[in-house]
């Protein structure tokens, strides 16, 4: 009985004595703050490991595909400190975000760790509203059919729309080029003189020289009716 306590207790104490541990040098949260739309969030993962023998990384799988995770290693001897750089492409999301990044250690007294990227994402041209509806519209060549939407510079520098111009070409926007001042908006005009019957769904197109919403789009929805 007693050889077999003393077995169990070196068993306990070898565990002890060669523990692997990945200690995180931030919090699980990572927060990246205000973030422009279409800017890449760059930042990198710390770890340390204070155990005894080697700390080995089996995988990381980011829960998104706009984020990239790129190690140099997956191994990491005792007291040896990880540094993971990782990037986060914004361009498909607004407001608050957070993404996470999975790492599964082969070793460790904890063999899973998540790491949460947050950032708030910030636009600095906003459109208002989000599409241009012509429902129910009457084919009547005589009558023009007018709706609006605004265009805001959220920026703290003044933005120049190049060129705003319609797909349809029944459809006409007004103006088609505008300078708009840090903190203001412009109010466009788009007029529809339709010409036949049917759905004519199309696009409003607007190029600016924003370094990262060049491009910007509304849909247009047409129902044309007899």
């Amino acid at each position: 009985m007693m050889a077999k306590q003393l077995f169990l207790l070196l068993i306990v104490s070898t565990s002890f004595l060669f523990a692997q541990q990945a200690e995180f040098l931030h919090d699980q949260v990572l927060e990246m703050g205000k973030v422009s739309k279409g800017d890449v969030i760059e930042g990198v993962i710390k770890f340390k490991n204070s155990g005894d023998v080697p700390l080995e990384l089996e995988s990381i799988k980011p829960s998104c595909g706009c984020t990239a995770v790129t190690p140099d290693k997956m191994t990491y001897g005792p007291g040896e400190t990880a540094t993971i750089p990782f990037t986060l492409e914004t361009k498909n999301f607004s407001g608050v975000i957070r993404k996470n990044i999975r790492l599964n250690f082969k070793n460790g007294e904890k063999k899973t760790h998540i790491i949460v990227v947050q950032a708030k994402i910030t636009t600095d041209i906003s459109i208002s509203p989000r599409f241009i509806n012509f429902q129910k519209v009457k084919l009547n060549p005589d009558t023009t059919y007018t709706e609006f939407f605004e265009i805001e510079n959220e920026s703290d520098n003044p933005i120049e729309i190049a060129n705003i111009q319609s797909s349809n070409a029944h459809v006409s926007v007004y103006p088609s080029n505008v300078s708009i001042p840090s903190g203001k908006s412009h109010l466009i005009r788009i007029e529809l003189k339709p010409k036949e019957t049917g759905r004519q769904n199309g696009q409003i197109l607007i190029e600016s020289d924003h370094k990262t919403q060049g491009e910007l789009s509304i849909p247009v929805f047409i129902n044309v009716r007899s």
